[in-house]
């Protein structure tokens, strides 16, 4: 069996199927998707809905699987009203997102909701001997096999919006990772603004992940799209040997 992990795919469903064809996903496979499914370009519920119908594949809440929960009706109603609308609506690329939302029966939104709540945020496996930590960005603790369900939203807004790569005193962390004798697996910052804040080069651009000491970031841009001649896109990580492939727009 392969372990692959893949982040911040942002509603472009014909790059997540081109990735799964270009590892050769199979049905002994299995697949953890580290957030931001949602958002930015059409397609983020037909990526849900896609890993929630597979029984080898599951998501970890990103912020803006964070944003979607805490905007929408609990109940499935086609309105957009919760404390974090605004953000995400508006600041967040999530207008697009709710329209598809919107266009589904009340019960499949109630299905997907439901779905939702009851993903982990931080997740520990153990893998030919090596012990990896999921998340979608920031790490704690007392989030470790967590599910959103058990957690309060501070708690998840720490885990999906902090990094060590952003500069906003709201969002920036400390580096806590080297305490902790695990491989940390994180999208949230795409690897070309992480690669640029740590060494800034010329290649800082290149489709592939960065590694910072025990941390593998594996955000391949797609929130930005297509712009100019950066290299953009998806990295599929697969844990086993650490092969990685990169899925440009």
């Amino acid at each position: 069996m392969a372990i692959y992990a893949v982040s911040d795919i942002h509603g472009y469903y014909e790059l997540f199927l081109k990735g799964l064809a270009e590892i050769g996903f199979s049905d002994q496979d299995y697949l953890w998707c580290l957030g931001d499914m949602i958002d930015r370009e059409p397609d983020g519920i037909q990526i849900l809905q896609h890993i929630m119908k597979r029984d080898n594949m599951d998501l970890l809440i990103g912020n803006h699987e964070l944003m979607f929960l805490n905007s929408v009706d609990d109940n499935g109603e086609a309105v957009c009203n919760g404390k974090d609308a605004y953000l995400w609506l508006d600041a967040n690329g999530g207008r697009i997102t709710f329209y598809r939302y919107k266009e589904l029966p009340v019960e499949e939104r109630i299905e997907l909701l439901d779905w939702l709540k009851e993903r982990y945020v931080v997740r520990r496996i153990e893998l030919e001997g090596r012990t990896y930590c999921l998340t979608h960005s920031f790490y704690n603790p007392a989030c470790e096999d967590k599910r959103y369900s058990d957690l309060q939203y501070s708690d998840v807004w720490n885990i999906t919006w902090s990094s060590i790569w952003r500069d906003d005193p709201f969002t920036h962390a400390l580096d806590v990772y080297p305490n902790y004798e695990y491989t940390f697996i994180c999208g949230h910052v795409p690897v070309q603004n992480a690669r640029a804040w740590e060494t800034p080069v010329e290649d800082a651009n290149v489709l592939r992940s960065f590694h910072h000491e025990n941390m593998i970031n594996i955000d391949g841009g797609c929130a930005k799209g297509k712009i100019g001649n950066l290299e953009n896109g998806a990295i599929f990580l697969r844990l086993n040997d650490m092969k990685e492939y990169a899925i440009p727009l």
